[in-house]
């Protein structure tokens, strides 16, 4: 008998929210309570701890997340408040590439400098009637050494997407 376990994707494997290895579940929702906007030249606003953010801005350090949309404008794009259904959930992880300079320099005892530095993270696949450009949102832990990264926990993409947006998990 061959299984196929390594292909299945568990979603809720604890019911403990805080758990960084629980993906919310497809068939949840996310319900965009205030409008959000997406400056000129991008496709993606961030949103940490409850608060917008452009990209230079927000703490690669802190679990965050981001609405992205397909279309590229030179104008600014809105977001209306709407309950988006997550159809699809993909991980992701994103490496930050390292300064080839090889001068010396001072590092931190614990820190090994040939781990890379990553995040772990999860692309929320969306569906929408109302807005069908609004693709997906992305929801990243902190960055940290490869063996020490973690995705977020349901509670820190609830913590990073404030009161903006709520996430209500599917049963």
């Amino acid at each position: 008998m061959l299984l196929l376990s390594a292909c299945s994707q568990s979603y809720m494997v604890s019911d403990n929210l805080a758990y960084p290895y629980n993906l919310p579940p497809i068939g949840s929702k996310l319900v965009l309570v205030e409008r959000v906007a997406i400056e000129p030249g991008t496709t993606r606003t961030f949103l940490q701890r409850g608060r917008q953010m452009s990209l230079g801005d927000f703490d690669r350090y802190r679990a965050n997340c981001n609405f992205e949309v397909g279309r590229l404008s030179d104008e600014v794009q809105q977001i209306e408040p709407d309950t988006f259904v997550i159809k699809r959930v993909q991980r992701l992880t994103t490496e930050v590439v390292r300064n080839p300079d090889h001068r010396p320099r001072f590092i931190a005892a614990e820190f090994d400098p040939s781990s890379p530095i990553v995040t772990h993270g999860y692309h929320l696949w969306l569906s929408s009637e109302k807005q069908p450009d609004v693709m997906r949102v992305t929801c990243r832990g902190a960055f940290d050494d490869l063996s020490r990264a973690e995705p977020p926990s349901i509670d820190e993409i609830r913590e990073a997407l404030g009161e903006i947006v709520e996430l209500v998990l599917a049963t």
